[in-house]
């Protein structure tokens, strides 16, 4: 991915983007919850084909289409979600430290199997404390 494209998907993640980091109830899971990390990028459903070249630049994730006439473009998973953060970081402007967070939380998760439970509430609490950076 050249420079100007990297820039101008940093712009649209700015702008119509959103980065999310969750804890998700799951009984399958070793302490009962998993860290799901995702991002999406929102348009009107109109603009669907620009959201498909969006997702061919960047060959992650799926499209959505809403009941309220928009579509959603959506990357979900730890290794995914960083490597798109990772190439994007230098051009975010207005949820710089959502990235910076969102990528320190990242390089700290590791094997979700090998994971000591003090690990996992510090991640936890990382996570929690990342929704004080939405606006």
């Amino acid at each position: 991915m050249n420079e100007p494209t990297k820039a101008y998907i940093a712009g649209f993640l700015d702008g119509d983007g959103s980065i999310m980091l969750q804890l998700v109830h799951r009984k399958d899971y070793k302490f009962g919850y998993q860290i799901r990390v995702g991002m999406c990028f929102y348009q009107k459903s109109k603009y669907k084909a620009e959201l498909e070249k969006l997702k061919e630049i960047l060959k992650f994730g799926y499209i959505k289409d809403r009941n309220d006439g928009m579509t959603e473009y959506t990357i979900v998973g730890k290794d995914e979600v960083k490597e798109v953060l990772e190439a994007l970081q230098p051009y975010i402007l207005f949820k710089s430290k959502h990235v910076s967070a969102a990528l320190r939380i990242l390089n700290e998760m590791g094997d979700r199997r090998k994971m000591l439970k003090e690990e996992f509430l510090r991640l936890a609490r990382l996570v929690d404390s990342y929704s004080s950076l939405n606006y």
